[in-house]
């Protein structure tokens, strides 16, 4: 039983019409817009229009006599189940119907429940099926989107797909919807379709038109060899017009004059016409049912040989590597797989250039399987580049199918979406150089909108709803097929079994041969492309290794690459200074030739870099206190093949001594920090002065260092630290130390001098830093250490600051305990002339009862006034007062308040005293 969509070609009752149909669709609003289109087609336009309407079902409608009103065609409103068809008439669908094509008939049916919701839908698909290119579609006024994917349908087989303006509509959310859905070809006011359609499918008014695009076509082949006249009509007039667009142009016969003037139009035309779709795995089911139903037929029984598959119109070279990248999956698991051929043609010299390139956007990661694209591609930038394995497996070579003989001797065709742009004779004539071109019983792969039915008694099919065929074995003679003409020199492989004449068979061996000098001439054209992607391959590798050398020897890096026996393959300047390379060492194993580094691990570190495909990186001393980061990395070529390793070395020995420095300041400060710490709470001198000459002399490991103070020009050496050697010791001039020395004292610096360490009483190296209070020199502070010393930065920066804080200290100290002594002395003076003497604490409490008996109740309020006045004021009183004696008589004496203060000024007590006339016997003195 036939699919319905095919019963058209059942009997010749149902031959389908040889006039142009055009389906108009509409809804809400698109009276209005038939209204405007329909008076502006003639009585006799050449073509017949059918109107889908979404009309109320169970209602009597009108509709035909509204529109006969306005058209000068007879409308006919569809009123019984099958109307035939006639040129120049307008049908109409009736209420709660649905209208298709078969054949020459027009055929009624109940929408059922739905309604009329998918009229236009339902009509555009079976007008596809049945008029191919000579189907138009017209979509106007109207909601929802009812039409759209018919409209898809129709370009698919060829026709053309005409939409009305949306502003120009009364609802303009249908022709919108087509819009967006990218199936508008042509969009027009209502008013101006009319036209539009004449234009189109032939009408009296525009032979001219129609004759100025042959005439454009006839220019295009004369200048560029390509012949257009063959494909459908309606394709060429959109791209040409398309051209008319961009141009500017009012009409055919002005681009006509442009073609004639201008030389470079002609391959503006051409590349427009070429305009090619495809993609990997374009259309994924009939790829699938391909690898399905074909291809295990294919392979079956079959052990070596070639595998031969013929890729036409293959524009970009996507379809050419999707068929190579199916079959080298399937053959991959044989025992004995056949070589695969995939010859891949085109007219398109550009799109061919673009597939031989083999690189491809990152988009392709949709269309491609992951594990193919893992597989078979290389990643390379924002691109996908063809590995080298699947590339020879594709020649591609510029072939016309409708001018040049067929590819002899092949397994599979695929010529996928070409048929559609072609009228049906050249169709016939297209089928049958393939059916030439396959061995008996090979497979035909067509596009989803083609058929191999136009060409009967040529193929069988496999698969309706993937266009899959079988040669069918030819009759002796050639089908009686319009416009077929057998190519020179060719003749079907069927005729030899049919009995052939010794000229039959020159003209298969002339055939044959004329076929593979086009072969050898493909190849010679590939093989010239790839010697010439080559050359330009290695000028570009010579100017990346060049650059990279350039890269590599301004970075100043030290780099040596290895393979995995850990033979030297090449490396950088910088590293011969780590290991002792000369030019000779490439080929050398790396660990025979000598090194300067503590790395023990290098043999180990590479070996696991190889097994885990993962860098690594160490740090690693060599001699002469150097630093390296080393990091070992795994190198690859451009398909991911590993071919050794890099070493890499990063000299950081700058930044590990920073570091040291960094952490011996850090050290050193807190050590100066602890020192003040601990002398703080001292105030003995002495006491003072030998502990922080044992902490720093430790600190600096040296077994003698000492203090001298520096009085009257002369230095005297007090008692410091000494650990297993005398002490230092010695009093002379100052001016005997040199005047080396005296000028570095005098600058701020330490001095190193060896003849110092002799008047000190010791021998070896000596160290010196003084200590002064602004121009004042207090003293200085000397190391000794037998034997020679060369003292770094750190440890003289240490002496130095160290020395500062002692000496400051000791003087500090010593300056305390001399005035701690001259306030005992001051007291005692004071109690043997005063009448009487007291002292508090700092806060200076007192009262009546505190002060001495010798001092009267009378005079103890004067005396607690000017003591609170001295509290007061934080300040020394000497005020007169009268003092009453003993006798009651009054005498004057001196009051003298005085605050005690330690050295840094604070006051730590308060002393008063009364001074009277020397004749009076002193008073014991009292502390309160």
């Amino acid at each position: 039983m036939m699919p319905p969509n095919e019963q058209g070609l059942a009997g010749p009752d149902l031959t389908s019409v040889d006039f142009p149909l055009v389906g108009i669709g509409a809804s809400a609003g698109g009276l209005e817009a038939l209204q405007s289109l329909l008076p502006g087609l003639p009585p006799a336009p050449g073509f017949s229009l059918v109107i889908i309407m979404h009309l109320a079902p169970g209602q009597a409608s009108a509709l035909g006599q509204v529109l006969q009103a306005c058209s000068h065609m007879p409308v006919i409103q569809q009123a019984r189940a099958r109307i035939e068809l006639q040129p120049n008439h307008i049908y109409v669908i009736s209420p709660g119907t649905l209208l298709e094509v078969a054949g020459r008939f027009l055929l009624q049916t109940d929408a059922g429940p739905g309604g009329s919701s998918g009229a236009i839908d339902c009509f555009f698909h079976s007008l596809a099926r049945a008029q191919c290119e000579l189907a138009g579609g017209v979509l106007l006024s109207g909601l929802g989107r009812d039409g759209c994917s018919g409209l898809a349908a129709l370009r698919e087989q060829g026709g053309c797909a005409i939409v009305q303006a949306p502003q120009d509509a009364q609802f303009g959310v249908l022709p919108q919807a087509a819009i967006d859905a990218g199936q508008a070809d042509v969009v027009l006011p209502a008013s101006d379709i009319a036209a539009h359609l004449r234009l189109l499918y032939g009408a009296p008014g525009a032979a001219s038109e129609t004759q100025s695009l042959q005439d454009v076509l006839a220019l295009l082949h004369e200048r560029t060899g390509h012949d257009f006249r063959q494909y459908k009509h309606a394709t060429i007039l959109r791209r040409v017009e398309s051209r008319l667009e961009e141009l500017g142009l009012a009409g055919m016969d002005a681009y006509c004059t442009r073609l004639q003037d201008e030389g470079d139009e002609a391959g503006a035309l051409l590349k427009e016409l070429l305009i090619g779709v495809t993609g990997f795995f374009r259309d994924s089911d009939a790829f699938a049912r391909l690898r399905e139903l074909v291809l295990p037929a294919m392979l079956r029984g079959r052990g070596g040989g070639t595998l031969r598959v013929w890729a036409a119109a293959c524009s970009t070279g996507q379809e050419a590597y999707s068929l190579a990248i199916l079959l080298a999956d399937m053959v991959r698991d044989m025992p004995l797989p056949p070589a695969i051929e995939v010859f891949a043609s085109d007219i398109d010299q550009q799109a061919l250039d673009f597939a031989r390139a083999s690189l491809y956007p990152e988009s392709i990661r949709d269309q491609v399987p992951a594990a193919s694209l893992a597989r078979y591609f290389v990643h390379a930038g924002k691109q996908y580049r063809v590995r080298q394995a699947l590339r020879d497996m594709v020649t591609f070579a510029c072939h016309d199918l409708l001018r040049e003989p067929p590819v002899h001797g092949v397994h599979l065709v695929a010529c996928r979406n070409f048929l559609i742009y072609l009228d049906r004779p050249t169709q016939c004539q297209v089928l049958q150089h393939l059916h030439l071109a396959l061995v008996p019983q090979g497979y035909l792969f067509l596009g989803g909108s083609e058929t191999a039915d136009v060409a009967p008694g040529l193929f069988s099919r496999i698969d309706r709803q993937s266009r899959l065929y079988q040669s069918a074995p030819a009759a002796a003679s050639l089908p009686d097929l319009p416009h077929w003409t057998m190519p020179a020199g060719h003749w079907p492989q069927t005729a030899a079994r049919n009995g052939r004449s010794p000229m039959a068979d020159m003209r298969e061996r002339l055939a044959d041969a004329e076929l593979g000098w086009a072969k050898m001439q493909s190849n010679s054209k590939e093989l010239s492309q790839r010697n010439a992607d080559l050359a330009l391959r290695l000028a570009h590798a010579d100017k990346a290794h060049d650059d990279l050398y350039d890269l590599v020897a301004s970075a100043d890096l030290a780099s040596v690459f290895v393979d995995p026996a850990l033979q030297v393959r090449q490396f950088t300047p910088r590293a011969a200074s780590i290991f002792n390379l000369i030019e000779r060492d490439v080929g050398r194993h790396l660990l025979d030739i000598t090194n300067r580094l503590d790395y023990p691990k290098l043999a180990a570190d590479v070996a696991q870099t190889f097994a885990t495909l993962q860098p690594l990186e160490r740090e690693v001393t060599a001699s002469g206190g150097l630093h390296y980061i080393v990091r070992v990395r795994p190198f690859r070529k451009a398909d991911g093949a590993i071919l050794g390793a890099v070493l890499t070395f990063f000299d950081f020995s700058e930044r590990q001594v920073g570091q040291a420095l960094a952490r011996a300041e850090a050290s050193d400060q807190q050590f100066l920090l602890h020192l003040e710490d601990c002398l703080r709470p001292l105030s003995d001198p002495a006491q003072l002065l030998a502990l922080g000459c044992r902490m720093l002399g430790r600190r600096l490991a040296v077994p003698q260092l000492a203090y001298a103070s520096i009085h009257a020009g002369r230095f005297d050496m007090l008692a410091g630290y000494a650990c297993g050697m005398p002490p230092l010791q010695g009093s002379a001039e100052v001016a005997v130390l040199g005047g080396e020395v005296l000028a570095r004292w005098g600058a701020g610096e330490s001095a190193a001098h060896a003849g110092m360490a002799a008047l000190c009483g010791a021998a070896g190296a000596s160290l010196s830093a003084l200590c002064r209070s602004g121009q004042h020199w207090q003293g200085f502070f000397h190391a000794c250490q037998p034997g020679a010393r060369s003292w770094s930065a750190p440890e003289i920066a240490l002496f130095e600051h160290a020395a500062v804080r002692i000496g400051a200290a000791f003087e500090r100290a010593r300056a305390q305990t001399a005035l701690q002594a001259s306030a005992t002395r001051m007291r005692r003076l004071l109690r043997g002339l005063a009448r009487a003497y007291w002292e508090t604490d700092s806060a200076g409490a007192l009262s009546e009862d505190g002060l001495p008996l010798a001092v009267q109740r009378a005079d103890c309020a004067a005396i607690l006034q000017h003591w609170r006045a001295a509290l007061h004021g934080a300040s020394e009183i000497d005020v007169e007062v009268s003092l009453c004696d003993a006798d009651a008589a009054r005498r004057p004496a001196r009051l003298l308040v005085t605050p005690l203060c330690d050295a840094q000024g604070a006051i730590q007590r308060w002393a008063g005293c009364i001074i009277q006339g020397a004749e009076q016997a002193p008073l014991p003195s009292v502390s309160i």
